[in-house]
């Protein structure tokens, strides 16, 4: 007959196999003879020989040596040929490969083979032989009469091979073993013989039976019928048995893709759905206790048993993206069973859903709250159920990296746009702008160049040759009709006037600050006087009656439209600001809770600021209240002896180059320029 190069066959076997995998494909076979023989009382023992008898109380020798006995119909004629034949097929019809085998030198140095069967003419017949190393796969070859025995067969894996081991506990072997064909306990068509773990000795015997039935550490949770679509229209059908598996012993629950009822692969659960990465708890039969299990879905159907590999260890087809071969992939198949392995858990998972919201939120109220606009960002459904703090922490700067990067291309795209679109357009991105983290230098500073370039945008003329809206300048510096109660720091840019002014106790933006305050000589049906553009208290309590605070400065700003000239004589800037400061000493002014005057007396420092381009009747204004030109033309100053206020006069060109100027080291430093 033909010659084998069997060492070479073993060495080049690529799979995910592990020591277990020849053990499981001849508990498998045994499990196979004794549905071939058809009895009821099948039996299985799986016999661990060690290396050595125990020397010290806390030592346990390893397990060198394997034996797999069963009471099926034997090695007969049929089944001998079929094990001598490399890619028999005899199994076919039941996923057999007739490549299993070869598993066996791969991790044992010997295998033997001892077994009675009945023969063609109905005697009990001995052989034995052991699976050959070189060229051929049957050699030392006995056969002989048996007749005070009954069938059995017996495969001795011995001797395992260096750099390979069991673990040491009888106990986590047989769990090992029995996750492995676990689908074999629930078969409907076949009852599954008594399969028990033994050590050699006889000290120690485990019945992998027992823990589905009167320990009932292993329940079938559910048996779900579903369908998954590949391309090209296809559907395809498999079936998920849920599993609660009540002894995790730090083990996570998985997904498990099986074909010809043998598990091929497994998954962590909790890579598709986060909430699967904790163990699960059941109430126990005492009050208050609980139990513990993880979930294990195992995943059955046509597909996976028609495209499973020869080491029965991996599928043909793709484990991420489908090709033009396979339809689905193993991670279309894992995604589709994690989602009905939710749908089957739906109460628990809901509640893990909901507390790890709560934990991120409890996280940016405590300690981040810079970060509370990127909350609705973060999509919670792919986030690990149970992160730490600084986990959650990366999770939100990734959150705020993709909204800067989002707004950045938005602002560029959006200045070279036409006019039209700019100012139909940059209202919305000023708020996004607001929402730009700045939790970091890095990040804040990155922000402030995008502000000065927009605020660049801001001011040059339409294509109807007007500037932009006072609206959209003071939006960007401070956002109208709000204050410091409503608007963080981080949502505003007051540092464009003044750096002093980022950190103001209470900042008022064109926002009522009083309900009695008319116009001088106006009657009940005259309208109030408009609101001051931005009012700024450096201490908003400094007001309160009874204590002598009236020292607390007061800045008030003014902003005007960019390209404006058309100021008619009453639309002084410096004298709307100066009628504001009167009767606010005149005490016409409350407090935003209304319970106080706001206490400003003519020596409190006053500081008077209108932002505007400067023309002709600006120039006018400036010389009718004696005001000194500043060295670069670009604004005036002085004390204003009548107002008793510190007023200066400042172009939105003097504006933007000062803020630049102060930014410009940071500009540097960040690589942005």
């Amino acid at each position: 007959m033909s010659k084998l190069n069997i060492s070479g066959i073993v060495e080049n076997i690529q799979s995910r196999s592990s020591v277990y995998t020849p053990v499981i494909e001849a508990i498998v076979n045994a499990i196979q003879a004794i549905e071939d023989k058809t009895i009821t009382d099948g039996k299985i023992e799986i016999v661990l020989h060690r290396k050595g008898q125990l020397e010290l109380s806390d030592s346990i020798p390893d397990v060198k040596t394997i034996e797999i006995i069963d009471n099926g119909i034997g090695f007969n004629t049929k089944n001998r040929d079929s094990f001598d034949t490399f890619y028999s097929e005899l199994k076919k019809e039941i996923g057999g490969k007739g490549f299993g085998r070869f598993l066996y030198p791969k991790y044992f140095q010997n295998t033997f083979v001892e077994s009675v069967f009945r023969s063609e003419e109905d005697k009990l017949k001995k052989r034995a032989f052991k699976f050959g190393s070189v060229d051929e796969i049957i050699v030392d070859e006995t056969i002989g009469e048996a007749p005070d025995s009954n069938n059995y067969t017996k495969i001795t894996l011995s001797d395992l091979r260096e750099n390979h081991r069991f673990e040491k506990q009888i106990e986590t072997i047989s769990k090992r073993i029995l996750e492995r064909i676990l689908i074999y306990f629930i078969n409907d068509e076949f009852a599954c013989p008594v399969i028990s773990v033994k050590e050699a000795d006889g000290s120690n015997v485990i019945v992998l039976n027992e823990y589905l039935k009167s320990k009932k550490e292993i329940q079938l949770f559910k048996d779900v019928d579903f369908e998954v679509k590949g391309t090209n229209s296809s559907v395809h059908n498999f079936k998920a048995k849920i599993f609660k598996i009540y002894y995790p012993a730090n083990q996570t629950s998985k997904v498990s893709l099986v074909g010809h009822n043998r598990e091929v692969t497994d998954s962590y659960l909790h890579r598709f759905i986060p909430e699967f990465e904790d163990e699960f708890f059941d109430s126990g039969s005492d009050p208050g206790s609980k139990k513990n299990f993880i979930i294990k879905t195992y995943v059955l159907g046509k597909y996976l048993d028609s495209n499973v590999s020869l080491e029965r260890e991996t599928f043909n087809f793709p484990k991420e993206n489908r090709d033009a071969f396979f339809p689905l992939s193993q991670a279309d198949i894992e995604n589709r069973a994690a989602e009905v392995t939710k749908d089957a858990f739906n109460e628990d998972v809901k509640v893990r859903s909901e507390r790890k919201v709560q934990k991120v939120r409890e996280y940016v109220n405590s300690n981040a709250p810079w970060h509370k606009p990127y909350l609705k960002d973060l999509d919670l459904s792919k986030m690990p159920y149970n992160l730490p703090d600084n986990e959650i922490e990366l999770q939100l700067q990734n959150a705020k990296f993709k909204k800067e990067q989002s707004t950045v291309a938005d602002l560029k795209r959006l200045m070279n746009a036409s006019d039209a679109e700019f100012s139909s357009n940059i209202g919305e991105a000023i708020s996004k702008i607001s929402e730009i983290g700045k939790s970091d230098l890095a990040h804040y500073v990155f922000n402030r160049k995008i502000v000065l370039e927009t605020f660049t945008e801001l001011l040059k003329r339409r294509e109807d040759g007007k500037g932009e809206l006072e609206e959209q300048i003071h939006n960007l510096i401070f956002p109208m009709r709000t204050d410091s109660e409503t608007t963080a720091y981080r949502d505003h840019n007051l540092w464009l006037l003044d750096e002093r002014l980022v950190f103001s106790e209470y900042v008022a933006s064109d926002r009522k600050i009083s309900t009695k305050r008319k116009k001088k000589g106006s009657t009940d049906n005259d309208k109030a006087l408009g609101e001051p553009d931005l009012v700024v208290f450096d201490k908003k309590r400094s007001f309160r009656s009874g204590e002598n605070e009236f020292s607390n400065p007061l800045t008030i700003f003014e902003f005007k439209r960019p390209k404006r000239d058309n100021y008619k004589a009453d639309e002084d800037p410096i004298k709307q600001i100066g009628e504001y400061l009167d009767e606010i000493r005149a005490g016409k002014y409350d407090m935003p809770e209304g319970l106080e005057k706001i206490k400003v007396n003519d020596y409190t420092p006053v500081y008077a600021f209108v932002v505007c381009d400067i023309n002709d009747k600006i120039k006018a204004f400036a010389k009718q209240h004696s005001l000194t030109p500043s060295p670069d033309q670009e604004g005036y100053f002085s004390f204003h002896v009548g107002y008793k206020m510190y007023v200066e006069l400042i172009s939105f060109k003097k504006l933007l180059n000062d803020a630049n100027l102060r930014n410009k080291i940071f500009f540097k430093k960040l690589q942005l320029e």
